[in-house]
């Protein structure tokens, strides 16, 4: 496509195995044959996406560096930190929104939970529960930040560093529950080694329809969804951002593309710039009250 470098530097703030991670690896080999372009991955883990996002913000305008924004990355970190890392808008050019998921509440199976009911009854009535996530501040933090908001239980934050040793010891009960997202979590609750509860989106998820979604489960008004976009260094030009959005759109339109994110639970999407922008713009709005309520609660 005119205006699309032939290779492409993808870069991820998180380690492989994570949303971020699989979702870049399904679109390899669809740019290369739809669109012509070489995308390869890097992974710059650490600091819930941040230092791998600052990095970009830093490369050559021309359209060859790319990060995977996140909503952790382009909602939460910047109302979280003070001074804020970056200005998720002013510090980059938008290009496309990629996908939206739902977050899966669930639960390890000893903790004799079967429903929401009666895990809001459970954390009134007993020890304060605990919910794990892989960093502070990202989107299963804001999916447990907005549960407690909305139905007034207090639980306990347990972070780790590694989702594989975080998922290791929520099936070993070591730890409670997770928001984490589907397309990790489903295949744990299919296996019988954890218990699905709810879907954190207004809709019920394809991939899990018997699930109820957390507000028909009881938690009235709670509706958030997990998103990955693309956005560029600032000062890219627009042709070259329509242009990569474009080929974004393409790949996510592929067959197999399509075919493997909605197995997965994950919506593929495809936007302009500007929608993207509109996008972030909202989202760091909606967000901003629960996130002061995280950050007061991790001081």
């Amino acid at each position: 496509m005119a205006g699309t470098p032939r290779e492409i530097e993808l870069v991820i703030g998180f380690s492989p195995g994570s949303m971020s991670d699989d979702i870049a690896k399904c679109l390899i080999d669809a740019m290369r044959s739809e669109c012509g372009i070489a995308l390869t991955v890097s992974r710059w883990p650490g600091a819930n996406g941040v230092s791998a996002a600052r990095h970009v913000a830093t490369c050559a305008a021309d359209g060859a560096t790319l990060f995977m924004a996140t909503l952790g990355t382009h909602a939460i970190a910047p109302l979280l930190n003070t001074p804020a890392p970056y200005d998720p808008l002013r510090d980059f050019a938008a290009v496309s929104l990629l996908t939206q998921s739902p977050m899966l509440l669930a639960c390890h199976a000893a903790l004799g939970v079967r429903s929401v009911a009666d895990l809001i009854a459970r954390a009134q009535s007993g020890p304060p529960l605990t919910y794990a996530t892989s960093a502070t501040g990202g989107a299963p933090h804001l999916a447990a930040g907005l549960f407690e908001s909305i139905t007034g239980v207090r639980m306990r934050h347990v972070r780790y560093d590694e989702t594989a040793r975080l998922y290791r010891d929520l099936e070993a009960g070591r730890v409670d529950l997770s928001f984490n997202n589907i397309a990790s979590m489903l295949p744990r609750c299919k296996d019988g080694g954890l218990i699905a509860l709810g879907v954190s989106t207004a809709a019920r998820s394809a991939a899990a329809a018997a699930l109820p979604t957390l507000a028909e489960a009881g938690v009235s008004g709670y509706a958030m969804s997990n998103w990955t976009g693309i956005v560029a260094p600032p000062a890219t030009p627009p042709a070259v951002t329509a242009a990569l959005s474009k080929a974004f759109a393409t790949a996510l339109r592929a067959p197999l593309v399509s075919a493997w994110l909605n197995a997965q639970g994950v919506t593929p999407r495809g936007s302009t710039p500007g929608e993207l922008t509109d996008f972030m713009q909202a989202e760091g709005e909606r967000w901003r009250a629960v996130v002061a309520r995280i950050a007061a609660a991790t001081m």
